[in-house]
C-alpha cells in the first residue's frame, strides 16, 4: 500500500479503528478537534503547516487517515492495537501529523507539532505510538483493559516515536478560535487524552 493511495476501507460510528479509516481526534479536556488548514503556516519555528485544536464538530479539516508506519505494508481490514506505530495523514492537505525535537511551540514553548510532507514525502518524525489511557474507571468497565484493540470512543495517548513526548493540547490559545497543540512530557496528563470520532 503506497502513501499516495486514498486508503479507505470504510468508516463506522463505533467499533475498532482500522488502517485506512478516516477519523477525527477529539481532545478530551477541551472538546476541540485536532485540525489543520491549508496555507496556515507557523510564522516562526519550522514554518510548517500549523496543527491546532479547532472546532467543536468533526469536519473535512479535522479528518485524518490512519496509515501504517514507514515501510509497513498492510492490506485489508486490519485493526490497530495499542502499542502499534501509525502515521496520520491529513485528508484535506495530504500532509502528515508531525513533530520534531528542538523547535518550541509559539505560545508555551513546548515541542512544536505540525502537518508536514505530502503523499510522497514522509519521515520518522511522522510516526506515533497509540497507547491506552487506563486511568478512567468508568471507561475501564466499558472496555476490557486487557483488550489491546483501539476502539472509537476509547481514550488514548499518541506518543511521538522520535522524541518520546505525547500529543498534547491545553487552553492556551493560538488565536481566539484555536487552541495550541504540542508534544509535551512523558504523560499521563489529562491534556494528553484524546478520543476518536468518525
Amino acid at each position: 500500500m503506497s502513501d499516495s493511495e486514498e486508503i479507505n476501507y470504510g468508516s463506522r460510528p463505533d467499533g475498532p479503528i482500522q488502517y485506512g479509516n478516516h477519523i477525527s481526534l477529539k481532545h478530551n479536556m477541551t472538546g476541540r478537534y485536532l485540525t489543520s488548514v491549508e496555507g496556515n503556516f507557523y510564522e516562526n519555528g519550522s514554518g510548517q503547516q500549523v496543527a491546532f485544536a479547532g472546532g467543536w464538530e468533526p469536519t473535512h479539516e479535522t479528518t485524518f487517515i490512519v496509515i501504517p508506519r514507514i515501510g509497513d505494508e498492510i492490506e485489508g481490514e486490519v485493526d490497530v492495537n495499542f502499542g502499534d506505530v501509525i502515521r496520520l495523514k491529513h485528508l484535506a492537505t495530504r500532509t502528515n501529523l508531525h513533530s520534531h525535537p528542538d523547535i518550541p511551540s509559539p505560545i508555551t514553548e513546548q515541542q512544536e507539532v505540525t502537518c508536514y510532507g505530502d503523499d510522497f514525502t514522509s519521515d520518522e518524525n511522522d510516526e506515533w505510538i497509540v497507547e491506552q489511557w487506563t486511568f478512567d474507571e468508568e471507561e475501564n468497565e466499558e472496555f476490557d483493559p486487557e483488550d489491546a484493540t483501539w476502539y472509537t470512543g476509547r481514550s488514548f495517548i499518541l506518543r511521538h516515536v522520535a522524541t518520546g513526548l505525547t500529543l498534547h493540547s491545553h487552553d492556551e490559545l493560538l488565536n481566539e478560535d484555536h487552541n495550541e497543540v504540542t508534544c509535551y512530557g512523558a504523560g499521563p496528563d489529562e491534556n494528553d487524552r484524546w478520543r476518536v470520532a468518525f
